[in-house]
């Protein structure tokens, strides 16, 4: 597949992942939650579904292009380490260091977490 196609595949999947994020931002995010769920689940949500499309991909049941489409493009429009980094930056700038590092390392551990987690449900599907 050319890089042209590629790159036209790898976007249409980011338009929809990045819709997803942003519809989950708006129905979970807000002041009265204790850290920014809605960026958490699609990172946590996200990072699943890569490690089911890793195995996938791997043992053939993905084609090369849906890859593109789910992986790179879907996942990557819907993970957003850029929204979370500037969270955590936010609650430092708001002094609020437990808050900040807190979510960083809840984030992070989840994410990993789920990443294992897709790859184990793919082994056990």
């Amino acid at each position: 597949m050319s890089i042209f196609v590629n790159f036209l595949v790898a976007g249409c999947g980011a338009f929809f992942g990045g819709g997803v994020r942003k519809l989950l931002s708006d129905w979970l995010n807000g002041d009265d939650k204790p850290f920014p769920v809605g960026t958490f689940v699609a990172n946590a949500v996200g990072s699943l579904l890569i490690g089911v499309l890793l195995m996938m991909f791997q043992t053939g049941e993905l084609t090369g292009t849906m890859n593109v489409f789910l992986a790179t493009g879907f996942c990557g429009g819907l993970t957003t380490f850029s929204t979370f980094t500037l969270e955590v930056f936010k609650y430092f700038g708001k002094s609020k260091q437990n808050k900040a590092v807190g979510y960083w390392i809840l984030s992070v551990v989840a994410c990993i977490f789920f990443v294992y987690l897709g790859i184990w449900l793919d082994f056990m599907i």
